[in-house]
């Protein structure tokens, strides 16, 4: 007998989570007619317009429709869809792609990778789905969450490979951690705003990961952060003890001071270690204004990078060197890209 998916037309709409196997027919029965156009939209949102649908005409004879030119009947069947041939897929079909590329007849670098070779790509990825929100970029962050997906469902198909664990373990696992960490959802106490459920958030963390002492939380930040991000991290922790800048002022002033310190240093390690220290009071002072260090840095370096782009571009058309002996022009060039900044994002906030 043929597998399938059978849904009551009811049960088909309430259904909360909407991943279907495209590689079975599925089935939808008594339809009300009232439901019908929602029955559609779902149909034509979570299997694409374009899915074949059989229904029966009037004399019971099965027709081939499109899903977007379905007329309402009280039962249908989606058909199972060549795999190759789609044009919508499913997180199922995602898990299949990639174990295919990793069979003995699949893609010959993604059947070599290991869990430390492409260790880096997770990182690269999660800058470039960053840069896509920056963007407001609706196609790019469609694209880069999925790069982002895929480094972690590679993951798991890798370790699959040596029985480690699999893509259906990490979900669970994930799943669980969800559900035991929002004890404001899935339990009793609920949490009124956002900051309540950070801290049951945090609570139920520290209760499950046994993080009873400071050191625990403090060793749980990755030393593979980047300097920025594990400063940052470091503080946030620290914080919560009480041991902080009673205000940003406060933090400022601590800036001041690091500076004067770097600029009194003579030697090179020492120079290096008030280096950091100035470092560190910028991030704390970031941190107190409620500015993400990593966040801001990287938004100035691509300002730094445009402005420059366009002091080059007019070094090619006006025919200057870029060099020392032509800085004045350059920073002429670099105030004036400056200034065509500032005022695109003035008329942004006006906009806004």
């Amino acid at each position: 007998m043929n597998s399938f998916s059978y849904y009551v037309a009811e049960d088909f709409l309430k259904r909360e989570i909407n991943c279907f196997d495209f590689n079975v027919p599925t089935i939808i029965d008594q339809i009300k007619e009232e439901d019908f156009s929602s029955i559609k939209s779902k149909i034509i949102r979570c299997f694409s317009g374009n899915v074949e649908c059989t229904v029966l005409d009037e004399r019971g004879n099965p027709t081939e429709v499109r899903a977007r030119e379905l007329g309402y009947k009280e039962r249908f069947i989606i058909k199972a869809s060549n795999f190759l041939s789609r044009d919508y897929y499913s997180f199922g079909d995602l898990l299949e792609i990639i174990r295919k590329l990793r069979d003995p007849d699949g893609c010959p670098w993604d059947r070599v990778q290991t869990h430390n070779s492409i260790k880096n790509n997770a990182i690269e990825e999660a800058y470039e789905l960053a840069e896509a929100i920056d963007l407001d970029d609706t196609e790019k962050l469609i694209e880069e969450s999925g790069d982002v997906l895929l480094q972690g469902l590679f993951h798991a198909v890798i370790a699959e490979d040596s029985r480690r664990f699999n893509a259906n373990d990490l979900i669970n696992g994930l799943c669980h951690k969800l559900v035991s960490r929002h004890t404001h959802v899935f339990g009793e106490q609920k949490a009124p705003d956002a900051h309540e459920a950070l801290k049951s958030w945090e609570k139920a963390k520290s209760k499950e990961k046994n993080q009873n002492e400071l050191i625990d939380k403090i060793n749980s930040v990755p030393v593979t952060f980047g300097a920025l991000m594990r400063a940052f991290k470091v503080q946030k922790i620290i914080k919560k003890t009480g041991f902080d800048f009673p205000n940003p002022d406060s933090a400022k002033q601590k800036i001041t001071e690091e500076l004067l310190e770097l600029d009194l240093a003579e030697f090179e390690k020492e120079k290096e270690w008030e280096g950091g220290d100035l470092l560190f009071a910028v991030i704390n002072y970031l941190r107190m204004l409620g500015i993400d260090p990593e966040t801001s840095l990287n938004a100035t370096t691509n300002r730094f990078i445009n402005r420059f782009l366009y002091v080059e571009k007019k070094s090619k058309e006006l025919g200057f060197e870029l060099s020392s002996n032509n800085m004045d022009l350059m920073e002429k060039y670099y105030q004036e890209s400056k200034e065509h900044e500032d005022s695109t994002w003035n008329n942004k906030k006006e906009q806004n």
